[in-house]
């Protein structure tokens, strides 16, 4: 009797000693522990985003200027205001057909700078061009990168134009004796920075450049034709030429883009 209950109670203690040992949590502890986790990660996650939308919002602005444009050699201001004027008048035949609907291409090269200490990403994207508050073209604006304070990044766009317009306005600017002459460069750009090599959320920034010069000195004193068909016509060479570009980050989905048209209402 005495050898059987000392058995029992050496395996009571056995359980228990194996059961101390495991040391697994109740139900109540472990669903204590999830919720935790789950507040945490919430947390975390609330905080990352609020650096995130600090950090945007101190971006300081990058800054881009023209340097020089080029036209192509098949446009001639003088030939296509002669054509339009024999439209006009009914003279002008086939010729005059097809040069409404010619179109001729820009080369314009842009100084990029970027003044924060994170590198910048921009996406490809095709961006409006309006001269006297009018609709003319657009340009065609390539996938480039600007490096931590870096200010000799050169970015090459190409502006694709309807030449009849632009020769129907500018003749018409001349006609009124207008001074000055201001190209509008416009438009929503994708873009991604990145830190140490670690890209972080794509923003939208939306782009309203404005550049202007006192072009009838210009017209004075080398004619139109030579203007508009020079191998390269460097912008610091205009005798009066301001430069505004107004960047700032479009806090709109993606899906809504900010167009040409709706800078100029």
């Amino acid at each position: 009797m005495d050898s059987t209950s000392s058995g029992r109670r050496g395996r009571q203690s056995c359980e228990e000693s194996c059961n101390n040992g495991a040391h697994w949590p109740p139900p109540q502890s472990a669903r204590c522990l999830c919720l935790y986790l789950a507040l945490s990660v919430v947390f975390f996650a609330l905080v990352a985003a609020v650096l995130l939308v600090v950090f945007v919002a101190r971006l300081k602005k990058p800054t881009f200027l023209l340097q020089s444009v080029q036209m192509d050699r098949s446009f001639s201001l003088i030939q296509s205001s002669l054509s339009s004027s024999a439209s006009a008048n009914g003279t002008g035949g086939g010729g005059a057909n097809a040069n409404g609907t010619a179109c001729s291409v820009a080369t314009l090269v842009f100084a990029a700078q970027n003044a924060n200490g994170i590198g910048i990403r921009y996406g490809a994207a095709a961006l409006g061009v309006a001269y006297a508050n009018e609709s003319v073209g657009a340009v065609g604006v390539p996938e480039f990168y600007q490096p931590p304070r870096s200010a000799n990044v050169t970015v090459p766009v190409h502006a694709v134009f309807s030449q009849p317009d632009v020769t129907r306005l500018v003749v018409g600017e001349l006609s009124a004796q207008r001074k000055y002459l201001e190209i509008r460069i416009a438009g929503s750009i994708d873009a991604r920075t990145h830190i140490m090599n670690f890209a972080l959320p794509k923003i939208q920034f939306s782009i309203d450049c404005r550049i202007g010069t006192n072009y009838t000195d210009i017209v004075h004193r080398e004619g139109i034709e030579s203007v508009i068909t020079r191998k390269a016509l460097l912008v610091s060479e205009l005798p009066h030429v301001s430069q505004k570009c107004s960047i700032k980050i479009d806090l709109r989905s993606r899906g809504k883009r900010t167009s040409l048209d709706e800078f100029l209402q």
